[in-house]
């Protein structure tokens, strides 16, 4: 005689099921929205800084948004009167305003990661609030170091960017390294999974371990975007696998 699942643990399948699809969908929207968002990114921010970028990185938003110094800001976008900042100015402070539409899909791509891991068993429903929590934490962090950005690129006094430069450095940190904390959580989560995308695990660990090494080396953070970008790509890939619904 066959055997029938008791109706408990069918229950618990059903509902871990019904888990994973949202989560895959949360995935896939968000997902969608960050990667056309980083084309936009790719075709509207200057590809090279009007004169230097900050020793060690090559991405000039990257380079402006984790300027401490005047002579950064003025690095990246050049000074008044130099020939090309009117258009690095103009083309970075539109990708700004477009950032905040990226600020709320990749936090949410990093929440519905952590939905699809909690759905499976390899993260626990307090580990996936927390990831939701840092969720939170980044796009604020964001949000705040744009209105920094946007004044800045306006600035042409040094000594009047020093205020704006002090929250930009308080900003920038509390969004990447939420970013790195919930890479580790990530990490963590997608090498317990039994499918291909645990192999995404080495690289939310490296995106982490790349933010551990920025406290003594900054330009590590830029490495680490890059890092990172392959362990999302790998999580969106698999969100496109659904279990069917019963």
């Amino acid at each position: 005689m066959a055997k029938t699942a008791a109706p408990g643990m069918t229950s618990i399948a059903t509902s871990a099921a019904a888990s994973e699809r949202r989560a895959c969908a949360i995935i896939r929207v968000a997902g969608t929205a960050a990667l056309l968002l980083m084309v936009a990114f790719l075709v509207i921010l200057p590809a090279k800084p009007v004169h230097e970028n900050i020793a060690g990185f090559t991405n000039p938003l990257l380079s402006f948004e984790l300027a401490s110094k005047p002579e950064h800001v003025f690095g990246v976008l050049g000074r008044p009167g130099d020939p090309g900042r009117e258009d690095a100015v103009r083309r970075t402070d539109l990708g700004n305003y477009i950032d905040f539409l990226f600020m709320i899909a990749y936090p949410t791509l990093f929440a519905g990661i952590a939905l699809l891991l909690e759905s499976h068993g390899s993260i626990t429903r307090a580990t996936r609030r927390t990831m939701v929590a840092l969720a939170v934490v980044m796009a604020i962090g964001d949000a705040l170091e744009n209105s920094q950005l946007l004044s800045l690129s306006r600035a042409s006094d040094p000594t009047s960017m020093l205020p704006a430069l002090a929250r930009l450095q308080v900003f920038t940190r509390i969004k990447w390294y939420a970013i790195f904390v919930a890479c580790a959580l990530l990490a963590a989560g997608a090498w317990r999974e039994r499918e291909w995308w645990r192999w995404s695990a080495p690289f939310f660990a490296g995106a982490a371990l790349c933010g551990a090494l920025s406290l003594v080396y900054l330009p590590a953070i830029e490495i680490g975007m890059y890092v990172l970008t392959v362990g999302w790509i790998m999580a969106y890939t698999r969100s496109w696998h659904v279990p069917a619904s019963t």
